[in-house]
């Protein structure tokens, strides 16, 4: 077998299991999001602090990550366009550092279950994204 074609067929191999890990991450984000809404404890510590005085900051923002999500891959299975994946999970990873400047500036705890969902979802977001959107431009450039 010859190199080119080891090469391609690891790269195959290698986008394959991204979109596999793409694929979970969409559907994790979106259930963690979801039961977190529904006010289950199962993902995320319930915190006095976090839905106490600041009652429901973080689920409405779950929420709207939920509908960014969905809009996102809707977009991404109906164009094929995967600089939409990659774009939303360069989003994902600037929201951790958000998050915690969110956590500086009101002076509480957050669940550090959240920052490991978005760094999660980000780094799968844009490891996917990325690669595809660089085997598309090379192939398109031949």
């Amino acid at each position: 077998m010859k190199a080119p074609a080891i090469a391609t067929s690891s790269l195959k191999l290698l986008q394959w299991a991204l979109q596999v890990n793409f694929n979970a991450s969409v559907i994790f984000m979106l259930v963690a999001s979801a039961m977190s809404i529904a006010g289950s404890e199962l993902f995320f510590e319930d915190s006095s602090d976090l839905y106490g005085p600041l009652a429901n900051n973080m689920r409405f923002v779950l929420f709207y990550l939920c509908l960014t999500q969905l809009a996102v891959y809707g977009f991404y299975v109906i164009s094929a366009n995967h600089g939409a994946a990659l774009g939303l999970g360069v989003f994902f990873l600037l929201l951790t550092i958000s998050l915690e400047f969110y956590a500086t500036i009101n002076q509480i705890d957050i669940d550090q279950n959240y920052q490991k969902l978005l760094v999660y979802s980000g780094l799968s977001h844009t490891l996917y994204g990325g690669l595809c959107s660089c085997r598309s431009l090379h192939s398109s450039s031949n």
